[in-house]
């Protein structure tokens, strides 16, 4: 794939051979002590994607791999290409210690109750390696699912199914945030009949990027990608204002054999006391679940997590666990509203984010 490359601003900056960026720690503390972040921006433009980055070469090798992970992913996602935008995204590339990146669009039309992604904004930072290989892809899956979708998933699974592509010691990380969230006094933990219904981040935001990330890895375990988005799509269809715990209860049964998010909940935190891992197979779910003897938890998930607080959770009527989550639809819905009423004026609002926030 081609990119295109020109400079944005006046500055001037020596290139980097687009090899090194396979870069030390070292190298990384170089570049961000030279200020790159104030110097001028080189722009690389391909199908789908203007990225603008502090280097020509790095500018370059993001548009490239951006097109790439777009065609894979989608396909390993979804089963088929998602086709051209009819605008680009643009990606700003910073570079950084710390990894990250958020993603904002809004949806227009509603044909067949889904919309199109416009206004795309893409924000990526942290060292080389890991804007490859962790945040891009992260990012890049947002906008697939976007496209596919037309309309706001539900946070877990949106931030959850993105956290899975990532390089393995990022996933690694979640994981271990994970346990130290459910065994923290009290504990961190959201119970499902919250989590399933949050179309906007909590404020207390991490706990929904770990348990989202392990709840996507163990059904996804189980039945594979696939599978994991006819669930979700299956979830929002049938969703209806009041019902949407009982809607994914259904889609719970439907698709992975439990009875409903309780029955869920109760098995994922099971399988998370016996020893998933962050990188667990299907066979090693199969192993936890059966009890196996030679199944041994792992010295980051200890036996001693509180089940309690979900089975009091558990206990609690469709209707009693969605009226205390009921404010968490409205602004999406809310904002989608909005859309459809300025597209002719085209007075759009910030959009709807996706945010990658801490690795």
């Amino acid at each position: 794939m081609e990119a295109r490359i020109s400079r944005v601003g006046e500055r001037k900056l020596a290139n980097v051979k687009p090899e090194l960026y396979i870069l030390t720690f070292v190298l990384l503390s170089s570049l961000i002590c030279n200020s790159l972040f104030a110097q001028q921006l080189y722009q690389a433009e391909s199908t789908n994607f203007v990225v603008r980055a502090p280097d020509a070469g790095l500018a370059q090798v993001i548009a490239r791999k951006a097109e790439v992970y777009r065609k894979d992913l989608s396909i390993e996602w979804l089963g088929y290409e998602i086709p051209q935008w009819q605008e680009r995204c643009p990606i700003q590339v910073e570079l950084a210690m710390h990894a990250g990146g958020e993603t904002s669009f809004a949806f227009v039309g509603s044909e067949g109750g889904k919309g199109t992604p416009i206004s795309w904004q893409m924000r990526i930072f942290g060292p080389p390696n890991r804007l490859l290989d962790a945040v891009l892809p992260h990012e890049v899956t947002h906008t697939i699912f976007a496209t596919h979708f037309g309309r706001p998933l539900p946070r877990w699974a949106d931030e959850g199914a993105c956290t899975t592509v990532e390089h393995s010691s990022e996933r690694e990380k979640n994981h271990r945030m994970l346990i130290d969230f459910l065994t923290s006094k009290p504990s961190r933990g959201i119970p499902f009949n919250r989590m399933f219904v949050m179309r906007e981040y909590p404020q207390d935001i991490l706990p929904l990027y770990a348990q989202g990330y392990s709840l996507a890895k163990f059904l996804i375990n189980q039945k594979g990608k696939r599978q994991f988005i006819e669930y979700v799509n299956a979830g929002l269809n049938a969703e209806h204002p009041g019902r949407e715990i009982s809607a994914w209860d259904q889609a719970t049964n439907q698709f992975y054999g439990f009875e409903n998010l309780s029955e869920l909940q109760l098995d994922w935190l099971a399988w998370v006391k016996k020893g998933c891992r962050a990188d667990d197979s299907p066979a090693t779910y199969a192993i936890a679940k059966n009890g196996s003897e030679s199944s041994r938890p792992s010295k980051q998930t200890p036996a001693d997590i509180d089940q309690s607080w979900y089975e009091k959770q558990s206990q609690i009527s469709s209707n009693e666990r969605f009226s205390a989550n009921r404010q968490a639809l409205p602004s999406a819905q809310t904002e989608l509203r909005q859309v459809k009423r300025n597209r002719n004026s085209l007075q759009l609002p910030s959009g709807l984010r996706s945010k990658t926030i801490w690795r």
